[in-house]
Formats: C-alpha cells, sequence, structure tokens
C-alpha cells in the first residue's frame, strides 16, 4: 500500500440549511466546502458536510461530530482522476478527535479508476490542515 500526502487548503465555505428537528439536545448545520491540494495530491476538492454540536453548559461545547462527502479531483502521485473520499469524525469536550476517512469502493475514475484505501487528516499547531492517504490502485 502506498502513502503519500498533501497540504490543503479551505478556499470557501457556504453554510446550508437542512430539515432536521430541533429540541434534540444537538444543533445542526451543512456545509459545502471548497478545498485545493498542493504537494503529492495536485488538485481540488468539493465537500457536502453534516454536522451536529453539543451545547455545554459553560458556553463552548460538550460534543460535535460530522459525516461528509468529498469528491477529490486530482493527480495523486502522478495519476490523475477523480474518488470519493467518506469522512466521520466525533469529538467529545477537549478529547482527541475520533476519525475515519475512508476511499469509497470503485469511486474512482481516469488513472485512478480502483483505488482504494483509507485517509486521515492532521492539523497543526500552526492551523495548516495535511491530507494523508494509504492506497493502492488494482
Amino acid at each position: 500500500m502506498a502513502h503519500t500526502s498533501a497540504a490543503f487548503v479551505i478556499d470557501s465555505q457556504a453554510p446550508h440549511s437542512i430539515d432536521l428537528p430541533e429540541g434534540t439536545g444537538a444543533n445542526y448545520g451543512a456545509l459545502t466546502l471548497s478545498k485545493t491540494f498542493t504537494g503529492a495530491i495536485e488538485g481540488t476538492s468539493t465537500v457536502e458536510m453534516l454536522y451536529t454540536r453539543t451545547p455545554g453548559e459553560d458556553g463552548s461545547f460538550a460534543g460535535a461530530g460530522y459525516v461528509a462527502l468529498e469528491r477529490i479531483t486530482a493527480t495523486v502521485d502522478g495519476r490523475t482522476g477523480t474518488f470519493v473520499l467518506l469522512h466521520i469524525s466525533t469529538v467529545a469536550g477537549n478529547e482527541p478527535p475520533l476519525s475515519r476517512y475512508l476511499i469509497s469502493p470503485r469511486s474512482g475514475t481516469g488513472e485512478l479508476a480502483g483505488i482504494s484505501g483509507v485517509g486521515l487528516i492532521t492539523i497543526g499547531d500552526d492551523g495548516s490542515h495535511t491530507l494523508h492517504l494509504d492506497y493502492e490502485v488494482e
């Protein structure tokens, strides 16, 4: 399995409404994000995200979570195409997040057809974001 990584920036965030019931103890939201990747992954993506935030008593939050679909159009280690990355992440208070990022099976196109694997997003102390992928292409 190959390992690669690339820095990315969030170019835009557009919140939009979703029709979920209020009064369940959590606040709901949705975002559409655009990203640009540089490094061993060169390209862009569009992310559709749904999230929850559970308010804490002191004005912070007690917990949060999100799910997202990210369509990445890029060159990955010299192979050009698209694929979909599935996100799921939760955090409770100040605990480290529990996150999982999976390449959606059979979502690859072009030279990335047959791509499979898992990802990880890290955030540096300076706020920089990096996508790490462990992947293989059939």
